[in-house]
């Protein structure tokens, strides 16, 4: 069974960026069942990681845009404590029917990633990044880390796949190794960062994958 969010667990923003998508035009996507980026399935890159012990396969977990949730899904059917994050109502209200549907408990979480409320500072061993760095506004990505690195503990490990997409605007916004790189390793120790070779077709040597330890 999925967990309803506490009220008072967050306050989702207002603002809405001049580039981009805002709050109203996620929402559009799924109530017209607009989803292409959604490919149907868990990313194959985060199977590879699970299956080699690359990541904690116990504890807290936390994917941020999780939208329909299928890493949601993995993680909790793997026995990990695992919250979803979507601002989007669709995407949590089509997340916590499949919970329900499967018997998978999680909690499934409808505000701004960069909202969360103080509940969950520091409480979380593992992030899952699904091309999430790639969706939000790149003026947001300074935000982006501060956020995971409140939430992460000590120790923590965010992974995740980052879409390169070699094109101006978006989303998704192209995220190249060097800014990657030079963002990340500010705060993360770089345990992997890769061109993954289990991207799905349409997505073939557009993946960065990447396994980050908080410092």
């Amino acid at each position: 069974m999925s967990q309803a969010q506490n009220p008072t667990d967050s306050s989702p923003s207002d603002e809405v960026k001049s580039e981009g998508y805002s709050l109203q035009d996620w929402q559009q996507l799924y109530l017209e069942d607009d989803l292409k980026w959604d490919i149907g399935e868990v990313s194959p890159p985060l199977l590879k990681l699970w299956e080699a012990g690359n990541i904690p396969r116990e504890g807290n977990v936390i994917i941020p845009g999780c939208g329909q949730g299928h890493e949601v899904m993995f993680f909790a059917r793997n026995g990990m404590h695992t919250t979803g994050v979507d601002f989007a109502p669709g995407a949590c209200e089509r997340l916590s029917r499949r919970l329900e549907q499967e018997g998978l408990n999680a909690r499934v979480v409808l505000a701004s990633f960069f909202d969360l409320g103080t509940g969950h500072n520091l409480f979380y061993d593992l992030m899952f990044e699904q091309t999430f760095f790639c969706a939000i506004h790149p003026d947001q990505r300074s935000s982006y880390l501060e956020t995971v690195c409140r939430v992460l503990k000590a120790g923590g490990v965010l992974a995740g796949v980052f879409y390169e997409t070699g094109e101006d605007g978006g989303p998704p916004f192209n995220t190249t190794e060097d800014e990657i790189r030079k963002r990340f390793s500010e705060y993360f120790k770089i345990s992997l960062l890769e061109k993954t070779q289990h991207s799905i077709e349409r997505r073939k040597n557009k993946e960065w994958l990447g396994v980050f330890v908080k410092r």
